[in-house]
């Protein structure tokens, strides 16, 4: 397993891509280590329903092969983001009431936007954010493998 590149640090938070066929599915984590973290995002059980569901999970990061990206939008220097705060601010954030695919990006964008308002990441430039991280997440096809740790940056748009 390769190791992890100084620019993880567990307790920041991140933007998680998943690897998927047509486009990355993007979620957000704070890792509380090298092997896994708290994740909130949405996703769509059509056993259960046709339409996004909010769900907080426990997430594998080391050894995981779909998770080929994390973007750091906060480092826990510049203070602690617990996940509480994490989940009430995604909690604070209306699901789509449909099932068309890709609705996970902009959620995950409006919790992105919500932990701005609440003080607790410093957003920059939402839009950039957003095409900083499709950028980054589609060219991260070769980190989705179990033996290869995701692909991780610091954002330049958030902090």
């Amino acid at each position: 397993m390769n190791t992890p590149p100084s620019t993880f640090t567990p307790g920041s938070v991140y933007l998680a891509g998943f690897t998927q066929a047509r486009a990355p599915h993007v979620a957000l984590i704070i890792p509380a280590n090298a092997q896994c973290g708290d994740l909130v995002h949405i996703r769509i059980d059509r056993n259960t329903s046709p339409n996004w569901a909010f769900q907080h999970r426990s997430q594998r990061i080391e050894g995981d092969m779909f998770l080929s990206s994390l973007l750091k939008i906060h480092d826990i220097s510049a203070g602690q983001v617990n996940v509480g705060q994490l989940h009430d601010a995604a909690s604070a954030v209306p699901v789509p009431e449909h099932g068309e695919f890709g609705a996970c990006g902009p959620w995950v964008y409006a919790v992105v936007r919500e932990l701005h308002k609440r003080g607790l990441v410093v957003l920059i430039d939402a839009e950039a954010l957003e095409k900083e991280f499709e950028a980054f997440a589609v060219g991260n096809k070769a980190y989705a493998r179990r033996d290869r740790f995701p692909n991780v940056v610091a954002s330049q748009y958030c902090s």
